[in-house]
């Protein structure tokens, strides 16, 4: 579980598909026996870079996260973390568990702003920010990654058995 973990992490750090609209902070993993393993993502929105005159615009303008994370980037940046995890699962399924055939295995993306600091003190955010900060679980069950395995399912058919909470 804990090579998962680590290797689920840096290839999300390094993801070289679709640009994320997050920053990979923490995964964690935890087993239950009967339901599965979890993978939990601390996946933080990105901050809003541009250049001014004045060199580098950088977190701390609320508003430029208000504008920018419209209802329609929120749903293109749940789309490109799941099409993220589908290829993780897809090119390293030998590194998950082995886990019963009733078990899932689930990843879940945390997202909300950053904590924003300035002057060493904490920025409150913005009243906004609850409507970018969400959960979204990607899961399949483990009878699908073993027909996976033993290539019962191709990747496209496997991608397509995904259960995709939103919270």
């Amino acid at each position: 579980m804990e090579i998962t973990r680590v290797t689920l992490e840096n290839f999300l750090k390094k993801w070289d598909g679709d640009p994320l609209l997050n920053k990979i902070t923490n995964t964690e993993a935890e087993y239950k026996k009967g339901q599965g393993v979890t993978f939990k993502v601390d996946a933080p929105n990105a901050d809003i870079l541009m250049n001014t005159q004045g060199g580098v615009f950088r977190s701390g303008d609320q508003g430029m996260m208000d504008t920018f994370y419209t209802p329609e980037i929120i749903s293109l940046q749940q789309q490109r973390l799941l099409d993220a995890i589908i290829k993780f699962v897809t090119d390293f399924y030998s590194y998950i568990p082995n886990l019963e055939g009733n078990e899932d295995f689930r990843v879940i993306f945390e997202v909300k702003d950053s904590e924003l600091k300035k002057n060493g003190k904490v920025i409150p955010p913005s009243p906004k920010a609850s409507e970018r900060a969400y959960l979204i679980t990607a899961k399949w069950n483990m009878k699908d990654l073993k027909d996976l395995k033993t290539g019962k399912l191709g990747a496209v058919q496997f991608a397509e058995k995904i259960t995709v909470e939103k919270d």
